[in-house]
């Protein structure tokens, strides 16, 4: 069962002759179990190789800062400056799954995505099951559009809204009146019916916001005004109709587009994927296990009514309606780029 007997002494002296003898020639060259565990390579020592920077932009898009779950423009904007002061980043990858919304939130993400393209570092997007209306405003840009055959995409448009409760109120038996001093005095109190000279305001808003999205998308597909009005006006497509028009370049997944990437980049012998995400603090984390419906609470801060009764919370419709209203980011008015469409 074993070799030899020995001393340690005379088992030290044999290691001696079999190894290498240490300066002194009094031992062997060892090293003790401590510090040859100190000296292993670790897995968090950095990797040195090019990335390929992933920013996902999942949910509704809407203004500020936002939790996952939604695609704030300044928290989407941090993360894609970081990915364009970033050295080891030498493209970036933009995943994108949302059916829009706030028009200037998608116009923030664009003009973001131009500065990376800017620095010298090709953007591609990655498009999930729907990527429309100002999903699509936010990718236009990319160096090149990658879609699965079956995504939604397309729906440029936008379009105004802004609610009104009077009729409301008058079920209830509250009624409002005052004295104004010009017109459109009070034009936004949403106690009262709408104002048609606001209405015109916010029509030729509307029609002006319209011409710029499709001026955006003519002058970076390569077309003309004129031919992306022919397929535009909220239509909506599907990836491989969205490619036939022009709309997107490729069809493929999210592993395509960052192979797409890397070879953009000239990286593609070597390297790695690293997602570029928020890191939540622990009150975030400890936010999304409450069960409440953050639309509903939404509500009550947008228009400065109470939370809706808790009976009415989890109405799937009631839900997407209320995301919908969120879109307009504390403002009683907004322009949305918003697609009515979703994968049943």
């Amino acid at each position: 069962l074993v070799d030899q007997l020995a001393t340690r002494e005379q088992a030290r002296e044999l290691l001696k002759n079999k190894g290498v003898a240490d300066d002194d020639g009094e031992s062997f060259r060892q090293v003790g179990w401590q510090r040859y565990l100190g000296m292993q390579l670790r897995d968090d020592l950095p990797d040195l190789r090019p990335q390929i920077g992933v920013v996902v932009a999942q949910g509704e898009i809407v203004q500020g800062e936002q939790a996952q779950g939604s695609v704030g423009a300044r928290t989407t904007v941090q993360l894609l400056r970081h990915a364009r002061e970033d050295d080891q980043i030498k493209a970036v990858v933009l995943r994108v799954d949302s059916p829009g919304g706030d028009a200037y939130a998608s116009e923030m993400i664009r003009r973001e995505i131009e500065l990376i393209q800017g620095a010298g570092k090709p953007v591609v997007v990655s498009m999930g099951d729907v990527a429309a209306s100002g999903g699509y405003w936010i990718s236009m840009n990319a160096n090149e559009i990658w879609a699965q055959p079956t995504t939604i995409t397309g729906s440029i448009g936008i379009f105004g809204l802004f609610v009104t409760i009077p009729d409301t109120l008058e079920k209830l038996g509250v009624h409002t009146d005052g004295v104004a001093t010009t017109p459109i005095a009070g034009a936004f109190d949403i106690r009262r019916p709408f104002n048609p000279k606001i209405e015109t305001i916010i029509t030729s808003v509307i029609e002006k916001g319209y011409q710029d999205f499709i001026g955006k998308v003519a002058e970076a597909r390569g077309k003309t005004p004129e031919q992306i009005d022919a397929i535009a006006r909220g239509r909506v497509w599907s990836g491989s109709q969205a490619k036939e028009r022009g709309l997107v370049d490729k069809l493929g997944g999210l592993q395509e587009a960052i192979a797409s990437a890397a070879a953009r980049a000239d990286i593609a012998a070597d390297f790695r994927v690293r997602y570029v995400e928020h890191e939540l603090s622990a009150w975030e984390r400890f936010a999304l296990t409450l069960s409440n419906s953050e639309a509903a609470v939404s509500l009550g801060r947008w228009s400065g009514l109470s939370a809706l009764p808790r009976h009415l919370l989890g109405n799937a419709e009631l839900e997407r309606t209320l995301a919908l209203l969120r879109n307009l980011g504390g403002n009683r008015y907004g322009v949305v780029a918003h697609c009515f469409c979703s994968l049943q």
